[in-house]
């Protein structure tokens, strides 16, 4: 009966000392699916601009929009542009930040203007 009441000790005391490790992973799964939601959207963005290359497909990516992550934490997409002229490449600058306005992905397209 010691034995059995002296392993369950050290059993819990082992849980505890664990707990903190899986509580960290659990904040990092969650940061990290952030930044997996902006790096997909991003993705999208700089798709939509490939498929259509014109002005007016550039400034709609540009245009600041919202998506929503797995949390259910609003991320704001915005971006730049270099001055847009047919016959020339276009610099598309894009980032997306949470809430508290960390830059969770950023990238930087080059497309070519028919």
């Amino acid at each position: 009966m010691v034995e059995v009441i002296v392993s369950m000790l050290l059993l819990g005391v082992i849980a505890i000392a664990i707990l903190p490790a899986l509580w960290q992973g659990v904040v990092l799964s969650s940061q990290q699916s952030s930044t997996a939601t902006a790096t997909r959207h991003l993705n999208s963005l700089v798709e939509e601009v490939r498929e259509t290359p014109d002005c007016a497909s550039i400034a709609a990516a540009i245009a600041t929009r919202t998506v929503t992550d797995g949390k259910g934490e609003t991320l704001t997409s915005t971006g730049t542009q270099t001055t847009c002229a047919a016959k020339t490449t276009v610099t598309v600058q894009l980032q997306v930040q949470d809430a508290s306005t960390d830059v969770l992905a950023s990238t930087t397209a080059i497309v070519y203007i028919p």
